[in-house]
């Protein structure tokens, strides 16, 4: 018995060993969870310290001169609708605020950018390697079409950012036509006789309301377009990350040919028998 026991215990320590190796935990997940509350945890976790001021700088400096641009913003444009509407000037502020407001948005753009490129390094060097299909969905979650890029699926990518774009010009031309509509009835029933809305009350208050309605509906149905477009994106890539090492070649097959079958060889009055041969080969 001691001997049998002898004989078996290295065994069963290997098979516990390759058991834990297989069972060793895929840790993409806390990285990223990690990067998005502190940025700069995964550098530490991957041990690329000289990245993390890379990233902190950039995102401080952009977000510094996005508050500076937004001060100047609301400046231009509180002067703006303070003025007189017959003010020669007031069209001046009025472009000066525009351009405030739109380098507000470029410079808090670009620090959301290092701010997800940090996230994204910290995940793509974690799995550096190795395919994870937890990497090629949350890249997709970061930017669309990244987990794609990361599959090899490239081809994918301009059909994702062809479905994003398109519902993203619905819904603003539908928001569009929606605040217009409903500025346009304010202006009808506010019993202010000073305001006129833009159609000069050719339109009735029921009329108004209609299309206004019509494009606010079809404003949250894009919405609900580009959110299916943004969702199956991330479905897509985590699939491809499955199926990424899957083995595709020649000699994986499924073959269905006719046979010749004959149950005794050894027999001397056998008859052969003809039927169908199914070959799995792997």
């Amino acid at each position: 018995m001691i001997f049998l026991l002898l004989l078996t215990a290295p065994k069963v320590y290997s098979q516990t060993s390759d058991t834990k190796a297989l069972k060793k935990r895929d840790l993409t997940t806390r990285i990223w969870l990690g990067s998005h509350v502190l940025p700069g945890y995964g550098q530490v976790y991957n041990r690329d310290y000289w990245k993390i001021p890379i990233f902190y700088a950039g995102m401080s400096a952009m977000a510094y001169q996005g508050y500076q641009m937004n001060s100047d913003y609301k400046k231009w444009q509180k002067t703006y609708l303070a003025l007189p509407t017959t003010d020669p000037d007031r069209e001046r502020f009025k472009i000066k605020a525009t351009e405030y407001r739109q380098n507000r948005n470029l410079y808090y753009a670009a620090a959301t950018a290092f701010y997800l490129a940090s996230v994204s390094d910290a995940v793509l060097v974690y799995n550096r390697g190795k395919h994870s299909p937890a990497a090629a969905s949350i890249l997709s979650t970061l930017v669309p079409g990244m987990g794609q890029a990361y599959n090899g699926a490239y081809w994918k990518i301009p059909v994702i950012y062809g479905g994003l774009s398109t519902f993203y010009f619905m819904i603003d031309w539908n928001n569009r036509g929606y605040n217009r509509f409903k500025t346009a009835l304010f202006n009808l029933i506010d019993g202010d006789p000073t305001t006129v809305d833009e159609f000069n009350g050719t339109r009735t208050q029921e009329e108004l309301r209609y299309y206004m309605d019509s494009y606010r509906r079809n404003r949250d149905l894009s919405a609900l377009g580009f959110a299916v477009v943004y969702v199956l994106n991330i479905i897509d890539a985590n699939v491809d990350g499955y199926l990424y090492d899957w083995n595709v070649d020649d000699n994986l097959t499924f073959r269905v040919e006719p046979a010749v079958f004959n149950p005794s060889q050894n027999l001397t009055f056998s008859t052969p028998a003809f039927g169908v041969s199914c070959r799995v080969t792997f």
